[in-house]
């Protein structure tokens, strides 16, 4: 009875995580927890073939700690066919529940030892189950590895098969709904894309300006320490700081040369088109990104526009995007500079502006993490080329 009342609390927790790379831990861990497992793997299906996502393993990680662990796994992928065990049991929609994988005999598929060889591990006793949805289609395997005796390994029993085929329906449910939710936010995050390129058009601009804000945007927010709601958020707000330059005149959005104080007047209004192109919505992400469409030209030392808010009057979403905004167009090449800023260059300017134009925090936050901000400058400014 108490190993049905787990299955049930276990769903409840599936149901509720909508994260996918939490949700495919939390399946494992709870499938090896409730079957006392000290081992296991997932796979989910890509095509005609399995995607290894991840590997448990309580002996080795004890003995060489998590993070050594996860450096002996190698991303692979299985076809599903009858040579593998796992390749079978999709292959199948079947469930295998092997004694022992050095002794197989007179099967189609076979144990792969490299596992075993590469970290000393024994593989004994193993279950392996599909994960099929409600209409019966895969959606991945999981495979429990060494059953846990008094002071041995045992086989799996019919109680651990009824069980785990249990768990393996309530995951491949949960599986679903976490990947449609990725791809609804992949969809979102889209949209919000090309609203942002509507106005980075105009402004001769590519895409990938916005696509840099709102990744560096968001290593900033990660950096600070904030929430994942925070850093989701931040991450599909900011794409949308410029839309307030659709209703900027071309002829003052795209001149060459200085502008003149009327035309300067005229270009610094964006801010407030954009807050007022978004300021209604009922999204959360949007009301954000209104904030941050408003407040990204303001400055710590209240020298900023268009209100002059000093220090933390500025929200920390437009204090996050300011410093996000600055370093990509300065190091991005626009109409009315002939070449961008050298990266050290760039890096001298926050650094004497910090407590100025930029708020310290975000500032510290920023080169606490300036390697993976480098890396998001060239990888996505190397795709523009």
């Amino acid at each position: 009875m108490e190993v049905y009342e787990a299955l049930i609390d276990i769903g409840i927790k599936l149901s509720s995580e909508q994260n996918l790379e939490k949700l495919l831990d939390l399946i494992l861990k709870n499938a090896r927890y409730i079957c006392n497992a000290d081992a296991g793997s997932l796979y989910l299906k890509e095509g005609n073939n399995l995607r290894f996502v991840i590997s448990q393993t309580s002996t080795l990680e004890m003995e060489i700690g998590e993070e050594e662990f996860k450096k002996l796994l190698t991303p692979h992928t299985l076809p599903i066919s009858n040579k593998s065990i796992a390749g079978w049991s999709a292959k199948n929609k079947g469930l295998l529940n092997i004694k022992d994988v050095y002794k197989i005999n007179h099967t189609p598929y076979c144990h792969d030892k490299e596992f075993d060889k590469k970290t000393g591990y024994r593989g004994q006793s193993m279950l392996t189950v599909p994960m099929l949805d409600r209409e019966n289609s895969l959606v991945g395997v999981f495979q429990l590895i060494n059953k846990r005796g008094i002071d041995e390994i045992i086989p799996f029993t019919k109680q651990d098969e009824e069980v785990a085929e249990s768990l393996a329906s309530q995951a491949a449910v949960a599986i679903r709904n976490a990947q449609l939710t990725e791809e609804l936010k992949s969809a979102h995050l889209e949209t919000i894309y090309m609203l942002g390129r509507a106005a980075e058009y105009k402004d001769e601009e590519t895409g990938n300006h916005i696509k840099r804000v709102s990744e560096l945007s968001k290593a900033i927010a990660e950096s600070l320490g904030m929430d994942e709601i925070f850093i989701e958020t931040i991450y599909y707000a900011s794409p949308l700081h410029d839309i307030g330059k659709i209703g900027i005149p071309d002829n003052i959005l795209t001149k060459q040369t200085k502008l003149m104080p009327e035309e300067w007047k005229v270009m610094k209004n964006h801010t407030v088109l954009g807050y007022e192109l978004l300021k209604d919505s009922p999204s959360a992400i949007i009301q954000v990104a209104s904030q941050v469409a408003y407040t990204h030209h303001e400055r710590w030392d209240g020298k900023g526009y268009p209100k002059g808010l000093l220090g933390e009057e500025i929200p920390l979403s437009g204090r996050i995007v300011t410093l996000a905004d600055f370093f990509d167009a300065v190091t991005s090449e626009r109409p009315y500079r002939k070449e961008p800023f050298p990266m050290p260059k760039t890096l001298r300017l926050i650094r004497e502006d910090r407590e100025k134009h930029f708020c310290p925090d975000t500032t510290d936050a920023f080169f606490n993490v300036i390697e993976r901000i480098k890396d998001i400058h060239y990888s996505l400014f190397d795709k523009e080329k």
